[in-house]
């Protein structure tokens, strides 16, 4: 294998490897643990925005 070759596949890998870790890093991220640690004080979890339990949900609409 040349060189010119060998960069180009190591790139290529690399970029894979990226937009791979990338894509993980996103999903798992915008995971929610579905159990409440909050004990029912919905607004000062720091997921209430995100939450999508039935208690956060009430709570959101009683707001608007």
């Amino acid at each position: 294998m040349k060189r010119k070759e060998f960069l180009q596949t190591g790139l290529r890998l690399g970029i894979l490897t990226g937009i791979v870790g990338g894509s993980i890093f996103l999903v798992r991220r915008n995971q929610i643990d579905y159990s409440c640690t909050a004990e029912g004080a919905c607004k000062s979890c720091s997921l209430y925005r995100r939450c999508d339990l039935d208690q956060a949900k009430e709570t959101r609409a009683n707001e608007r």
